[in-house]
């Protein structure tokens, strides 16, 4: 089987959810490196969790996040966090490795998500506005 470069794994997720954002962070990344504090062009924030908090808790803000892991990291996954203007959230996890690989990383993100909704791309995630956008773009 062939070895694909940054295939990305794309999932719909109907709301914003700190919690949910950190428990599949830590799920798939549990020695992920930390975000700078001036990760955003907001400043002051004074943690990881509140600067992903503010995001969360403010309507109508996008923000997209990635994590990554350097060590214990075999496909070299890299997580991510698209928190869109119309308050829903589309995670990816991007990874080195084969569709089939691909596959079951998108069926366990769907699964995990509770969603329906999601793509596989390669190299460059999908290209949309917000939530529903992605929702119309995935069924097609």
């Amino acid at each position: 089987m062939e070895l694909i470069m940054n295939i990305v794994c794309q999932v719909y997720f109907d709301e914003k959810s700190t919690e949910k954002i950190f428990e599949l962070l830590n799920l798939y990344l549990p020695k992920y490196e930390e975000l700078n504090l001036d990760y955003t062009l907001k400043e002051g924030f004074k943690s990881h969790y509140e600067m992903i908090e503010y995001f969360v808790i403010t309507d109508n803000i996008r923000q997209t996040f990635y994590w990554n892991q350097q060590h214990d990291n075999p496909n070299n996954l890299m997580f991510g966090v698209n928190i869109t203007d119309d308050n829903k959230t589309v995670f990816s996890l991007t990874i080195d490795g084969t569709i089939s690989l691909a596959e079951i990383y998108l069926k366990d993100l769907k699964q995990k998500l509770n969603s329906d909704v999601g793509v596989i791309t390669f190299v460059n995630p999908a290209e949309y506005q917000n939530g529903a956008d992605f929702k119309e773009i995935s069924a097609g």
